[in-house]
């Protein structure tokens, strides 16, 4: 598989170029979904929903601490995992997000920690979090970081766990970049090539719905690491 690093300049200034473009963007549910707000229901109730099914599958054991990955200004923090879980940490790499998510989320106790860093070199604590949770922030990241982040992630999650990738799918069978916020869009056949060279397994995966038509797919996917014992995903919700 070839590097999807963009020609004309090098990962350091793709990742400056990303920050810059969300440091930009509104502080709120529009910003963070860029100026599609009418996103957020239906992508939430079926996140919820995922995490349902996973949970009556016994992929989903504990719901005792997540981990929130891209998160904003905690739009994914307050309404899928603060009512899910006892306790959520966020990381962020634009501190202005960060900081308004006290004001977005409000008073919250089960809040943990707030870290400010970019996933490609943010390394969650080892055997941590039941759940971390990734969405519409992987496409920010070169393939080799890609994989050395999930393969972070793997160490990270607790037994009983598991790793739940949400983001958009080209229809293509190439990664397509975006000038504009400085992201990758990739197939699902790369998407899962990358995620198994982490060391991961795939355990489930869905179609969002409710989404208008035109508009990239947007599928979830549920992973844990390889050498945990268990069945590999045959269906697709």
């Amino acid at each position: 598989m070839t590097s999807n690093t963009h020609p004309s300049i090098n990962c350091e200034q793709i990742y400056e170029r990303a920050e810059e473009y969300w440091a930009h963007q509104s502080q709120d549910i529009d910003g963070m979904l860029g100026g599609f707000a009418h996103l957020h229901s239906p992508d939430i109730q079926v996140s919820k929903k995922f995490l349902s099914n996973l949970k009556q599958k016994n992929m989903l054991m504990n719901f005792g601490y997540a981990l929130d990955c891209g998160a904003g200004i905690g739009r994914v923090t307050k309404n899928l995992l603060l009512p899910l879980f006892e306790k959520v940490d966020m990381v962020d790499v634009v501190p202005e997000l960060i900081n308004k998510s006290d004001e977005y989320i409000g008073e919250e106790p089960r809040i943990g920690d707030k870290f400010v860093e970019g996933l490609q070199t943010f390394s969650p604590q080892e055997g941590r979090y039941d759940l971390i949770w990734v969405q519409w922030v992987s496409g920010y990241l070169t393939d080799e970081d890609f994989i050395d982040f999930f393969k972070r992630c793997a160490s990270a999650v607790r037994s009983g766990g598991v790793i739940v990738l949400k983001d958009n799918l080209t229809s293509g069978n190439k990664a397509e970049f975006d000038s504009e916020d400085n992201s990758w869009t990739r197939p699902e056949e790369m998407l899962l090539d990358l995620l198994n060279k982490a060391g991961l397994r795939l355990v489930s995966r869905s179609l969002q719905t409710g989404f208008p038509k035109g508009m990239y797919r947007v599928k979830m996917f549920a992973l844990k690491p390889q050498e945990e014992s268990g069945n590999n995903e045959n269906e697709e919700e």
